[in-house]
């Protein structure tokens, strides 16, 4: 044993060295770069996410249906967020591909390329007034492109040293590697919004259907720089196509062996749910500040998200480095209460004046960069032992989904019980409602979730 020990010394520090010392510091650099191309498709996929939300699919109700056109709108949202449910089973596929270009190339090659038609798709029945079609290329083209998505998200896991698993991915290095990978994931995401911003900007005035041809443009760029970057291995995979057992059990968890997946899981869903706050901020901005037109409304709107919009993507890579050095537990923690403090100062907002919204906007793009920044890391330091990590981002992906469909439920809901005196609230009409109804909103849907993924994480065993 003591002939042992200064071997055993000499080993950690050796290793201590190799993650630290200066020359793993170019690496760094190198290796941030080739993250920043790997997780491209990142920036596509949320500035067509951000874009369809705020401009397209509502401005397409209103063109293809004569009525009731807000019921339209939730159609066709609830058409994207459905066909993310198809990431689990996209990622099962996924990963028993046999291909010289590897398991997720080709799977995100087929997911662009179907993508991409399907715009074309929609760009023609935008134009012609196909209202039925477009409905079709809908959900052709979000389908495709979360099969692309699913095939993506699990791509850093299989290239990086954490996702290998293997001995010497262990320790300092492996953590670094999964924290910088999340924070160019988030920052991704910020960027992909403001993009989303600027080309709604620069195409006022222009036909609607021209979004679609830039939406086509970018998957295929993006994704043609995934592939060119990314080099994995040949994959020979022996295992038949999944049966109808195994799809289902693409859905399901060993809670006793992948609790901390669940929790994380639970977390990202709970988070999802708090973000609902911000869709209905159209509505509080028209009826707490008492804005009559429409342009200056969107206008403040336009405003608060790009403030958040650029301070989120401000703080996603340093909130990274952070996490590496305190741990991802830490940096959640503190998102959620400068969440819970954004959600509080929008509700003493009309109170005191515009300027304090544009305080919340920044408060919330330090919350939610700092939450992001560590999110995909989380997911990537808790992934299950019982299943590939593309099946694994599917049910992480789906948790997104969940929330981002009962946060909308749960402020909706609300909100509905609190008209204002002579406005009684119909799908298919503009109503307005009281300061109670939203500040009991904002708490139950955006406070109390974010304070629940501060709970959800404790839970998580690992150290992480």
């Amino acid at each position: 044993m003591e002939a042992a020990t200064p071997h055993l010394c000499q080993d950690l520090q050796d290793n201590y060295h190799s993650c630290y010392t200066a020359p793993k510091t170019h690496k760094s650099r190198r290796g941030t770069a080739l993250w920043i191309c790997v997780t491209a498709y990142q920036l596509i996929y949320s500035m067509i996410t951000s874009s369809f939300a705020l401009s397209v699919l509502p401005r397409e109700a209103e063109r293809l249906n004569s009525e009731a056109s807000s019921l339209w709108l939730a159609v066709y949202v609830m058409i994207c967020g459905a066909t993310q449910l198809v990431c689990p089973v996209a990622g099962m596929c996924s990963d028993r591909v046999s291909s010289a270009w590897g398991r997720r190339r080709p799977i995100l090659v087929a997911g662009s390329l179907v993508a991409s038609a399907g715009f074309v798709l929609l760009y023609f029945a935008s134009l012609l007034s196909w209202p039925k079609t477009f409905m079709l290329g809908l959900l052709v083209t979000e389908m495709a492109l979360n099969v692309a998505y699913a095939a993506h998200a699990a791509l850093p896991a299989d290239l990086s040293a954490a996702g290998a698993r293997d001995l010497e991915s262990t320790g300092p290095c492996r953590d670094a590697e999964a924290g910088i990978v999340s924070g160019i994931m988030a920052l991704h995401s910020f960027i992909g919004a403001v993009l989303a911003m600027g080309v709604m900007e620069l195409m006022k005035g222009q036909p609607l259907q021209m979004f679609y041809i830039i939406y086509a443009a970018g998957v295929v760029f993006c994704s043609s720089i995934v592939c060119s970057v990314a080099q994995e291995e040949a994959s020979v995979q022996t295992t038949a196509l999944p049966s109808r057992g195994e799809i289902l059990s693409a859905y399901t968890l060993d809670l006793p062996a992948d609790l901390d997946f669940f929790w994380v899981c639970c977390g990202r869903l709970l988070f999802y749910t708090s973000q609902a706050v911000i869709v209905f901020m159209e509505y509080f901005i028209r009826d707490m500040f008492e804005v009559k037109e429409e342009a200056t409304v969107i206008s403040r709107l336009s405003t608060l998200v790009l403030i958040g919009q650029l301070v989120g993507a401000a703080v996603a890579l340093p909130s990274s480095r952070l996490s590496d050095r305190f741990g991802c537990k830490p940096m959640v923690f503190a998102s959620c209460y400068v969440l819970c403090a954004t959600f509080l100062t929008f509700i003493i907002a009309p109170k005191f004046g515009w300027y304090v919204m544009e305080i919340g906007a920044t408060l919330y793009g330090l919350g939610a960069g700092s939450y992001m920044s560590v999110d995909y890391a989380l997911a990537l330091k808790c992934l299950p032992t019982s299943k590939e990590s593309a099946q694994s981002f599917g049910l992480w992906g789906i948790a997104g989904f969940l929330g981002s469909c009962l946060g909308p439920f749960l402020v909706g809901g609300v909100l509905f019980l609190f008209p204002q005196p002579g406005s009684q609230p119909r799908t298919w009409q503009r109503s307005h409602f009281q300061f109670k109804g939203y500040a009991l909103g904002i708490l139950v849907a955006g406070a109390l979730p974010a304070l629940a993924v501060i709970r959800a994480t404790m839970y998580i065993r690992r150290q992480v």
